[in-house]
């Protein structure tokens, strides 16, 4: 997937820098707004280079899922080989924020915002494009949290991943298929319910949990974009179902967030809906609805309150 910058910092920086993008400007706005995207572009593409690719940081960088196929060079999430180097999405695996506990919940977050993808897919009877959604959770993303599951004391879901994945290849309109996917979906979130209440109940928490999975969002949605056309139908679908997920994640804390911080509330919930301005549907339109930056610039303001 793509590239992901390394450090809270510079996802900041670029996020101010959208902000002063955004300014009212004099007479010569234009040409200045232009001068202002142009310099925010290089300054994500500067400090990308070198950045552990991929969809975010923390995840060990969906690397360079330069194009699925490309996705190529998706180097890792989780290291796989495979679509184009499919390194794993380049990471949203190798997940790292400091707490064991975010991580686990950001892979699993992730796994979950995948098939709410392919689940969409799916309803319209777009196998084709379902099955590399199905695929990530197991072949990207298990390595992260598959030492830690028996200290969780969760079972082992993987054969049953491997199972939904293996069907979407060769039947994936058969019957069965939607009982393997409702069988993933819950052992996910039976592995979710491992995690102690106290903090699945903590706004702070889940917050970390969803800026994460956002920037994941963010920088899957600019890579799937090319000359103002999305040429990588894969990462703007993946980004789409990680925001669905992480708007999903925050409703669970939304009450007590509003009592603690009606302020932050309010920012994040309308950024939320702004957000998803951006996908409309699982099939991408014509051309971007908003920037690369617009959504930085979103992302960013959530993670200011939260």
């Amino acid at each position: 997937m793509a590239t992901r910058i390394k450090t809270i910092e510079l996802f900041l920086a670029l996020g101010f820098a959208t902000a002063v993008g955004t300014q009212t400007l004099p007479s010569n706005a234009h040409e200045t707004d232009d001068i202002v995207n142009e310099s925010t572009s290089e300054t994500y593409l500067l400090l990308a280079q070198g950045a552990e690719g991929g969809e975010g940081a923390a995840q060990g960088g969906e690397g360079g899922e330069g194009g699925e196929g490309g996705e190529g060079g998706e180097g890792g999430e989780g290291g796989e080989g495979g679509e184009g180097g499919e390194g794993g999405e380049g990471g949203e695996g190798g997940i790292s924020t400091g707490d064991p506990d975010v991580d686990y919940m950001i892979s699993l977050g992730l796994m979950k915002g995948h098939l709410i993808a392919a689940q969409e897919l799916i309803e319209v009877q777009n196998y084709e494009q379902a099955e590399p959604h199905i695929g990530h959770p197991v072949e990207e993303l298990y390595s992260d949290i598959e030492t830690v599951l028996p200290e969780k004391g969760v079972e082992d879901f993987k054969p049953t991943l491997n199972q939904l994945h293996d069907l979407s290849k060769s039947a994936p309109d058969s019957p069965e298929m939607q009982t393997l996917f409702d069988q993933s979906v819950a052992s996910i979130d039976e592995a979710i319910a491992a995690i102690p209440e106290e903090q699945r109940n903590s706004p702070e928490f889940i917050l970390d949990v969803i800026v994460e999975m956002l920037k994941n969002a963010a920088t899957e949605y600019e890579a799937a974009i090319a000359n103002n056309q999305f040429v990588e139908v894969v990462e703007y679908q993946d980004s789409r179902g990680f925001v669905l997920y992480a708007e999903e994640l925050y409703q669970t804390v939304a009450e007590q967030k509003s009592q603690e911080d009606p302020e932050g509330h309010q920012t994040i919930t309308e950024s939320f809906a702004e957000l998803k301005t951006a996908w409309p549907s699982i099939e991408p339109p014509e051309a971007p609805l908003k920037e690369p930056s617009e959504i930085y610039g979103l992302v960013s303001q959530i993670e200011f309150n939260k």
